[in-house]
C-alpha cells in the first residue's frame, strides 16, 4: 500500500513521504491521481522532477551494463524472477563453458563508486574450509559496527536464516549480487534502492556464527564468484573498473580488465615473474590475493598485468 500523502491546493506533498515511495508504489500514486477531479501545478512538477532524476539514473546503468532494462528491478532481464524471500536464484546461463562477458563495475564520470562493506581483517577465505565450499569471505568486526552496500542496487532479501542470520542480499544494475551476512540489525528492508556506501545493516554474530563478523558474497546469476578476484580490500579499491566474466563448468571466474594468465613454471618466483611482465611483487599479490613469501606451484595460474 501506498503510505498517506496529502494533496491539497495549499500543501501539494509530503516530500519527504514521496522520495521515500519506491517503482511500485510510485506507479500506485500516479494512479490515484488520475482519479482526482484536478492535480495542482506543483504535484505535477514533482512528480516530473522525480521521474527525469529516475530517467538520468537509468541512463547511468545503461553506460554500466550496456542495455537499458525497462523493469523497475535492476537487471531483471538477466533473472527469471524478483523473490525477496529465496536466497539464490539459479538462473541459466547464456554463456557456453570458457566464453566471456564484459560487466563494468566503476563509472566515476557518472558517480556509480565501489565502496568496501567493512575495513577489516580478512580472516577466511573464499574456497574450500572445512570439508565444504566457503562461498564467500568473512571480515572481522564489532557488534554494531556499521556495514555498507559495495555497489549502487536494489535490496532484494533482509530477513532472519537459520544459516546466514541477519542477511541482506542487494541487485545490482549490471547483474552482479552482493550478500552480506550475520548482522546485528538491518537497516534495509525489500525494495529500497540503495547507494554505493550507503549503511545497510549493523555488524553482529546472528545465525550459524562462532564470533561477530561480516559474511560477505559476490554471485552471479545465484552462481559465487571470489569476492577477492575483484576487489582489493588492502587498499579498499576495485582491482579493476571492469572485469571479464568467464563462464566455467559449475559458475564463473572474475579476471579484471587487462589481465592475463601466467603459468608457472619450474624455478620460477615472484620477482622473476614479477620482472618478466614489467610489474612489482605486490601487484602479484593483490591481484592474487597471496603474500609475498607464499610458495609457487609448477603448473600453477597466476593473474598478472604490466603496469
Amino acid at each position: 500500500m501506498v503510505p498517506a500523502i496529502v494533496v491539497t491546493s495549499e500543501n501539494d506533498s509530503d516530500e519527504q513521504s514521496f522520495n521515500n515511495l519506491n517503482g511500485e508504489q510510485i506507479i500506485e500514486l500516479i494512479d490515484s491521481l488520475l482519479e482526482l477531479d484536478s492535480v495542482s501545478d506543483r504535484m505535477i512538477q514533482t512528480l516530473s522532477d522525480y521521474a527525469e532524476n529516475k530517467r538520468l539514473k537509468e541512463d547511468i546503468f545503461v553506460s554500466l551494463t550496456g542495455f537499458y532494462d525497462s523493469s523497475i528491478y535492476p537487471s531483471h532481464s538477466m533473472y527469471d524472477k524478483w523473490d525477496t524471500y529465496q536466497l539464490f536464484n539459479d538462473v541459466t546461463s547464456d554463456l557456453n563453458e570458457g566464453e566471456s562477458r564484459l560487466l563494468t563495475l566503476e563509472d566515476t564520470s557518472n558517480e556509480c563508486r565501489f565502496y568496501n562493506p567493512f575495513k577489516g581483517l580478512i580472516t577466511s577465505n573464499f574456497g574450500w574450509r572445512d570439508g565444504r565450499s566457503h562461498n564467500g569471505i568473512d571480515i572481522d568486526l564489532q557488534v554494531w559496527d556499521p556495514v555498507v552496500a559495495a555497489f549502487d542496487g536494489m535490496v532484494r532479501v533482509a530477513r532472519n536464516h537459520p544459516g546466514y542470520g541477519r542477511v541482506v542480499i542487494i541487485r545490482h544494475y549490471n547483474g552482479l549480487e552482493t550478500l552480506y551476512a550475520h548482522f546485528h540489525r538491518l537497516k534495509v528492508k525489500p525494495g529500497d534502492i540503495v547507494e554505493a556506501g550507503q549503511v545497510i545493516g549493523l555488524g553482529g554474530s546472528s545465525g550459524r556464527s562462532t564470533g561477530s563478523h561480516l559474511h560477505f558474497e559476490v554471485r552471479f546469476k545465484g552462481k559465487p564468484i571470489n569476492p577477492r578476484s575483484i576487489i582489493d580490500f588492502n587498499n579498499n579499491n576495485l582491482k579493476s573498473s571492469s572485469i571479464n566474466l568467464i563462464k566455467t563448468k559449475y559458475s564463473y571466474a572474475a579476471v579484471p580488465e587487462g589481465v592475463y594468465f601466467h603459468k608457472v613454471v619450474r624455478g620460477e618466483s615472484l620477482f622473476k615473474i614479477a620482472s618478466i611482465y614489467g610489474t612489482t611483487i605486490d601487484n602479484l599479490c593483490s591481484l592474487n590475493g597471496i603474500r609475498r613469501n607464499k610458495p609457487l606451484k609448477v603448473g600453477q595460474k597466476l593473474m598478472v598485468s604490466r603496469q
